[in-house]
């Protein structure tokens, strides 16, 4: 889910094929108390994972630029 305070926004689904679709719920980042700047893990998008094959997702908003690829 995306959301923002009480309200949801949005609801990711991850497709299986069919009618077949899973949830995808949001990944916490590994706490890092030198990356506990919310803004700052905000730049980088938030991560979003199926709750059936793992499969991850990158969501981020239309003014952010992906973070360089290496």
């Amino acid at each position: 889910m995306f959301q923002l305070s009480q309200f949801e926004l949005a609801r990711f689904q991850h497709s299986h094929g069919g009618d077949d679709w899973h949830d995808m719920h949001e990944v916490a980042p590994a706490h890092d108390s030198a990356e506990s700047d919310s803004e700052r893990s905000w730049a980088r998008g938030r991560i979003f994972r199926c709750s059936t094959c793992e499969e991850e997702i990158r969501v981020m908003t239309s003014d952010q630029e992906p973070p360089s690829q290496r």
